[in-house]
C-alpha cells in the first residue's frame, strides 16, 4: 500500500512539474510571438513618413493642453498620443495597432506605448517613467507577464501598478473607438 502511495504521489509530482514546464513554454512562445508582432509594427510606423501615402498606416495625432494651459493643483500637463491604424478589410472599420505617447504632469513625464493584435486585443503594454520600465503581456485578454525594469514580477497578486497600466491601456483604445464612432 505504501508503495502505491509513494508511486501515487511520485507520478503527480511529475506530472505538475511537467504541467509548469508547458505552461512557461507556452507563455514564451505567445511572447516571442507578440515581440515579432511588435517588431513588424514599430517598422512600419518607421517607414511611414518615407512611404508617405503608400504605407501601411494611418495616423490620428492628438495633444491634450497642446498651449500648455496649468492645471489646477497640477500645473504642466500636456499629453501627446499617436494612433497607428488600418482599416480591415471585411467591414471598412479602422483596425488600432499601436498607440504611442507621452505624457507630462508636473515634474513627471511618461512614454508609453500599447500593440494590439489585428483582432484588437491588447497584446503589449509598455510604459516608461523616470528610471522604471514597465511591460504588460497579454494573451485572449488575461496578463500572462509584468516586468519592471526587464526583471519579472509575479502576477499572482495584481498591483495596483498593474491595474492602472492595464486600465490606462483599455482606456486609449476607447478614446480611439470614441473618435471613429458613427451613429
Amino acid at each position: 500500500m505504501k508503495t502505491k502511495r509513494f508511486i501515487l504521489l511520485a507520478v503527480l509530482t511529475l506530472g505538475l512539474f511537467s504541467f509548469s514546464r508547458i505552461y512557461s513554454q507556452d507563455v514564451e512562445k505567445c511572447i516571442q510571438a507578440i515581440r515579432e508582432d511588435y517588431k513588424t509594427v514599430k517598422s512600419q510606423i518607421a517607414s511611414l513618413q518615407k512611404d508617405g501615402y503608400a504605407g501601411k498606416f494611418y495616423c490620428l495625432h492628438t495633444i491634450d493642453n497642446k498651449y500648455g494651459k496649468s492645471y489646477s493643483a497640477v500645473g504642466e500637463y500636456k499629453e501627446e498620443i499617436w494612433f497607428y491604424y488600418d482599416f480591415s478589410q471585411e467591414d471598412d472599420k479602422p483596425n488600432l495597432r499601436m498607440v504611442v505617447g507621452t505624457t507630462k504632469s508636473a515634474d513627471r513625464s511618461i512614454y508609453f506605448e500599447t500593440l494590439f493584435s489585428e483582432s484588437g486585443e491588447i497584446l503589449f503594454a509598455f510604459e516608461q517613467s523616470d528610471n522604471m520600465a514597465k511591460r504588460l503581456y497579454y494573451n485572449k485578454g488575461q496578463i500572462i507577464r509584468y516586468s519592471e525594469n526587464n526583471v519579472d514580477q509575479k502576477i499572482d497578486e495584481i498591483t495596483d501598478d498593474i491595474i492602472w497600466m492595464s486600465r490606462t491601456a483599455k482606456e486609449r483604445k476607447l478614446r480611439f473607438e470614441y473618435f471613429y464612432a458613427v451613429e
